[in-house]
Formats: structure tokens, C-alpha cells, sequence
């Protein structure tokens, strides 16, 4: 009998922080959550989408991603469903499943053709049901929508909304079909953005759908099942009832969320009734400040973080009415005797939009790769965090298709 559950998402394993690589922060972050799984006796472990911060994973990343499975699946945590997200490649994710399977790993990295195949009926050890998970990935335009080219905006909102709609419902239904009059419960899974929830700067939520504002309601999900567990969202958050649940990122992505709480939800259960419910806080792993003001403000802080003996990543933006030719150059002389302060960004408000002090390519164009370039276009042009989280995948998306043909 399944007991206890841990609900996770929004890895976004392989994310890059103005260029600095994130490998260590991601390491550390598996090894808390294995051990979070044996201490508390985990018996499902369910991952709502985005697993990977990009369709095309380094081998670096998948190596995190397997590696951790693997242990996982030597623990007592008897099941793993994974589904994808909107960062996520939907073949990729999928090309191991039948493998994956026989460890009691099951993924649903793309939308099926039938609804019906996303629902997981969960077997023990004997070959008994214990636990029906409602497994629906990201649900791309495709596989919602058709459109006559003629329509609107509010046409498209329609749309993607009742195709949403259609999808979860004809998942539900069915789950609800296996169920019947027993007592196993049933989970929801899915990623997308309910209404109500709590966005930051920096998560790029906004519109999910690009050119859109799809938001689907709490009512969307049944009240038969016994827990929700979401992604897409970076906090972590109840929508509308104690049952639905966003966990939210288990690292701070940018700058917008430093300081911001990062937890895992473990979900305790008694047959079909939730009787538990525990916020788990996640270590911070690498702690990520900003700063804002005139020299003054700058110096006064810098000097306060560099006696902290601490790993500290800084965000700093110049707001000073006097023109400081030489920023970079005071801030590097300052911290040059404290290795563990590491400045990532420098912003200068008080220039002229899209001039940017600490800008430089040093590489040729024959060197620089497409991404480079797009992040070194994002940083001219002062691009918002939540604008690159949507661009991003839709230009690595874009590069796929190119090379393909």
C-alpha cells in the first residue's frame, strides 16, 4: 500500500546562470533528495515537468539525471513517474521508457494520441493495484489545437483552453473507469499554468503559450483525486484547495528568485484519503544576492557580503546619478582579495538603454555558437529574465528543426 508520496518539478537540470555552469548546485540537490526519500520512507516519487532546462541536454546533465534514478530505484521507493515539461524535449524524455519500465519508472514525455494511455495503474510487489496516477505532460499547441488560419487571438485563447480541457477530462474519465468502487487513490499530474497561481520575476510563466494568457481553473481537476502534483510554477504553492499543489523549483533560476523558499511536498496517504501533507525546505545550495544603489549602497554591501566566508553569486545594478566610467573595474579591485564573492552582472542604469559596460565578445564569429549569441543579444539588449524563458526554447526548437532538414 502506497503511504507516502514526494512531489518535485522544475529541475531544469543543466541551467546556466549568466554563463556560469550549475553541474555542483544540481549534484548536491540529488544527493539531499535521496536522502530526503530513504528518511522518510518515500514510496512514489512523482516529477512534474521540466526536467531538463533545454531540448538538447549535455551529456553532463542526462549523466545527473540517470545517475539519480538509478539510486533511486535501489531504494525503498518502490515507483518514479515523470512527466515532461515545457523545457523539456517530448522524444527525449521518452526514449528510455520501455527501459525505464521494467525499473518501475514510468515517463510520459510526449502528449498520447490517446488520453487513456497517460493514466498509470501502479502495482506492488504481489501484482496488486496500489495507486493510479493521471501522468499528462506539457500539452503543446499541437496537440490541442486546430485552427483555421483566419482566427483571432481570442479564438486561439479558445482553443488551446477547450483543447486543454478535452485532454485532462478524457484522462480523468478514465482513471475514474479503472478506479471504480475500489479505495486505491488517484494522483493528478500535470504542467501547465493554473489560475490563481503565484508567479516571479524571472520564471517566465507569464504566457505559457506564447502570445497567449491560457490559464486553466482548480475545477479543471476532480474532486476524486486525492492529490495534484504540478509544475511550472517556481514557488512553491497550493491552487484553491490544500490538495492541489504547485512544488516549484528545487534552485533558485535567476537573480528574481534569490532569497525565494524552495521546498518538496511529502504526501501521506491512508487508501484513498490524504491525511498528511509536509513542506520540506530545500537547502540552498548557492546563494545568489542583489544589489541596487549609488557607489555608496554598492561598496557598503559588497564589504558586508565578503566577510561572510560564504560562495555568494551577485546581481549588481548601478543606480547612481553620477556617471562611473570605471565600475567593473572598482568592483573586480575590491573583491580581488575575496575569491568566495563572484560578481555575475553589472548593470549601469544610469547610461543610455542597451549600453552595457561589461559587454565584450572575445571569441570570433566562427566560434560562437548560436545560444551564445542569443544570450549575448538578450544581455544588449537588457532582454527580462521572463522573456528569455519563453524565446529559449522556441529558438532551440527552431535549431532542431534546422538540422534535421
Amino acid at each position: 500500500m502506497i503511504k507516502k508520496i514526494l512531489h518535485t518539478s522544475d529541475w531544469h537540470i543543466g541551467r546556466r546562470l549568466k554563463n556560469h555552469e550549475r553541474y555542483d548546485e544540481f549534484k548536491k540537490f540529488f544527493a539531499w533528495l535521496e536522502e530526503i526519500i530513504k528518511s522518510e520512507n518515500i514510496d512514489a516519487l512523482l516529477v512534474a515537468g521540466d526536467i531538463f532546462d533545454n531540448t538538447t541536454p549535455s551529456a553532463r546533465a542526462q549523466d545527473l539525471y540517470y545517475s539519480f534514478l538509478g539510486k533511486i530505484a535501489r531504494t525503498n521507493c518502490r515507483h518514479i513517474v515523470i512527466i515532461s515539461g515545457n523545457h523539456d524535449s517530448p522524444a527525449f524524455i521518452d526514449a528510455p521508457k520501455d527501459l525505464l519500465k521494467l525499473f518501475k519508472i514510468h515517463v510520459t514525455g510526449s502528449a498520447c494520441e490517446n488520453p487513456e494511455d497517460e493514466v498509470k495503474t501502479l502495482y506492488d510487489d504481489d501484482g496488486q493495484p496500489e495507486l493510479i496516477v493521471c501522468a499528462v505532460p506539457y500539452l503543446r499547441d499541437r496537440d490541442v489545437r486546430t485552427l483555421k488560419a483566419c482566427d483571432d487571438v481570442d479564438s486561439l485563447e479558445n482553443s488551446l483552453l477547450t483543447g486543454i480541457k478535452n485532454h485532462y477530462e478524457k484522462v480523468f474519465a478514465h482513471a475514474s473507469e479503472i478506479r471504480g468502487a475500489s479505495k486505491i487513490p488517484v494522483i493528478g499530474m500535470g504542467h501547465l499554468f493554473a489560475r490563481g497561481g503565484k508567479v516571479t520575476e524571472g520564471d517566465g510563466v507569464r504566457s505559457l503559450y506564447v502570445g497567449t494568457a491560457v490559464e486553466v481553473g482548480s475545477d479543471l481537476f476532480p474532486d476524486f483525486l486525492t492529490y495534484t502534483a504540478l509544475g511550472h510554477l517556481h514557488s512553491p504553492q497550493k491552487i484553491s484547495r490544500e490538495n492541489i499543489r504547485y512544488s516549484g523549483s528545487p534552485l533558485s533560476m535567476g537573480f528574481g528568485e534569490a532569497g525565494q523558499k524552495k521546498a518538496v511536498y511529502v504526501v501521506e496517504l491512508d487508501g484513498e484519503k490524504l491525511t498528511g501533507l509536509k513542506e520540506i525546505s530545500v537547502p540552498t545550495f548557492q546563494r545568489l544576492e542583489r544589489i541596487e544603489g549609488d557607489m555608496d549602497k554598492i561598496f557598503a554591501e559588497l564589504a558586508r557580503y565578503a566577510f561572510q566566508r560564504e560562495s555568494i553569486w551577485l546581481d549588481i545594478t548601478y543606480t547612481g546619478s553620477e556617471a562611473i566610467g570605471d565600475l567593473q573595474e572598482k568592483i573586480d579591485n575590491f573583491l580581488k582579495d575575496f575569491p568566495l564573492i563572484e560578481v555575475l552582472s553589472i548593470r549601469d542604469e544610469s547610461r543610455k538603454a542597451g549600453e552595457n559596460i561589461s559587454e565584450n565578445i572575445s571569441k570570433n564569429l566562427e566560434e560562437i555558437k548560436p545560444l551564445e549569441m542569443l544570450e549575448f543579444c538578450f544581455e544588449k539588449n537588457n532582454t527580462p529574465d521572463w522573456q528569455r524563458e519563453i524565446f529559449i526554447p522556441m529558438y532551440q526548437e527552431i535549431l532542431l528543426e534546422a538540422a534535421a532538414e
